[in-house]
């Protein structure tokens, strides 16, 4: 345990400018998407509103490769590896946009 936190205390900065730019990029994927509510978080936990229930996005998340999962039936929960770059961050917008694309209020119910 003492370990991890020497390790985590190095990552910290990494952790929150990766996570300040995921946010930025989740950001983009609301001006494109009316449905998508807010985008919030601290560090690498991220959490996407949407304005319907969305669990059957993870399915389709996981054949794009993106994983996440979903709370309160309409926040899409992301919680990257504390070792993700910004480079993962752009194939996981690309992804997730695929995704999102996909989605439709009517067909979440």
């Amino acid at each position: 345990a003492l370990e991890f936190f020497e390790i985590l205390e190095e990552l910290l900065p990494s952790i929150n400018a990766v996570g300040g730019y995921f946010r930025m990029k989740l950001t983009e994927l609301m001006k494109r998407f009316s449905f998508i509510k807010d985008v919030r978080g601290q560090g690498l936990m991220i959490g996407m509103e949407t304005e319907f229930p969305c669990k059957q996005l993870v399915l389709q998340g996981m054949k794009e490769g993106v994983l996440f999962n979903v709370t309160h039936e309409n926040v899409i929960r992301l919680l990257p590896p504390y070792i993700l770059t910004e480079a993962d961050v752009d194939r996981a917008t690309i992804a997730l946009g695929k995704v999102l694309e996909t989605a439709r209020p009517d067909t979440e119910k």
